[in-house]
């Protein structure tokens, strides 16, 4: 065995019984015929033998002076595994194409998300901060139509409450001046003509007091810790003063963190309804504390409320005209503003439907929420 194939396994060959090669799968084949071709000066093909043990050997001629030499190496010697080069590619390609798309969704998502939080943000009357304006050219434009509307709605809540208040406040005063005119009336007035009057006088200044309460409810005030028990237990206590039947236990304590007047008005609210729709049935309040949340029940026990109506009722102004008695019923502001005093305070209302009659109203928050 020569130096040369015992270094480098190359052989030296006359060039006998060698096959042009038909097939090369290995671009390895082409960059050695055209480096050997530019190296000679002349065209190189490589041709294709077999040894003894049935392994393919490739022989490239290369003249030398007048002659031909042909130095051949075995298949083996080129060491190119191409389905692991085609497995790593692929590896490769999919990696960088993952990441790359990451980085796309990444950039894309994020401005999107910040759109649906401020329209969140909207839905619960709150002023979102502004949306930037950055990115793709259809996300800038989309960011600045979203920052314009939200200004414009903003300052729609603002006109919008000004305008209501402004009307509620000065309808007091020519209130003020007919109650003081039925008082001067002379005694022998018709008394059944001035108590209607008087009647009309206190439904509408309780009116104007709710569309005042409706102007504020816009805005969010401070949070403090709240003792639900002390609070509730002082709200039944004020009912039963009015002679409202309620079932009420104090409980164990439970503390959150909330804009104490907006939970209380709630309350009120929710618990004035049930009395009021209750046909003189007992109300029964309740709460419960546990894995961090605080749930406060309120259940009546009077006709209830159709299924396909109970979002319809937190709808300012919205009254039934079957199931509720309407000679007796309210404003139908009460309802809206709970819910509006619960959206903008991160409480939940909903009411539940009971198969024997009458509504349970229910207020949740997280007891340790500081959002």
């Amino acid at each position: 065995m020569s130096n040369l194939e015992q270094d480098y396994n190359l052989r030296i060959g006359n060039g006998e019984n060698l096959q042009p090669v038909s097939y090369k799968s290995l671009p390895y084949y082409y960059f050695l015929e055209d480096a050997l071709s530019l190296r000679t000066g002349q065209t190189i093909k490589l041709k294709l033998s077999k040894n003894e043990t049935g392994e393919d050997w490739y022989w490239a001629g290369i003249p030398v002076q007048d002659k031909t030499i042909f130095v051949g190496f075995p298949r083996s010697h080129i060491n190119a595994q191409p389905p692991l080069v085609l497995m790593l590619l692929l590896f490769v390609g999919s990696m960088a194409t993952l990441a790359t798309a990451a980085v796309l969704v990444r950039h894309l998502v994020t401005p999107l998300e910040l759109l649906a939080q401020g329209a969140k943000q909207i839905g619960s009357g709150e002023q979102p901060e502004l949306v930037p304006e950055s990115g793709p050219e259809e996300l800038v434009t989309l960011a600045h139509s979203f920052n314009e509307m939200a200004v414009q709605v903003q300052e729609l809540l603002t006109n919008r409450t000004t305008l209501l208040a402004g009307i509620s406040h000065d309808l007091r005063t020519p209130l003020a001046r007919l109650q003081l005119a039925l008082e001067m009336l002379p005694a022998d007035s018709d008394t059944v003509l001035i108590d209607g009057m008087k009647g009309d006088i206190e439904q509408m200044n309780c009116l104007i007091g709710q569309f005042l309460e409706l102007s504020r409810i816009l805005e969010r005030g401070d949070k403090q810790e709240i003792e639900i028990c002390d609070m509730l237990n002082d709200i039944v206590n004020c009912a039963r003063r009015g002679r409202a039947l309620i079932n009420w236990q104090p409980s164990t304590p439970c503390k959150i963190i909330n804009n104490p007047l907006a939970l209380r008005r709630i309350v009120v609210n929710l618990l004035e309804n049930a009395v009021r729709y209750s046909e003189n049935k007992p109300v029964d309040v309740s709460y419960t504390c546990s894995q961090g949340r605080m749930t406060i029940s309120i259940r009546d026990y009077g006709p209830g409320i159709p299924v396909d109506q109970l979002d319809a009722v937190f709808r300012p102004f919205y009254r039934l005209e079957q199931s509720r008695n309407t000679e007796t019923g309210g404003t139908g502001l009460g309802l809206s503003i709970a819910k509006q005093l619960a959206d903008i305070n991160n409480l939940q209302i909903r009411l539940l439907p009971h198969s024997d009659k009458g509504i349970e109203a229910i207020i949740s928050c997280d007891q340790d929420s500081t959002d």
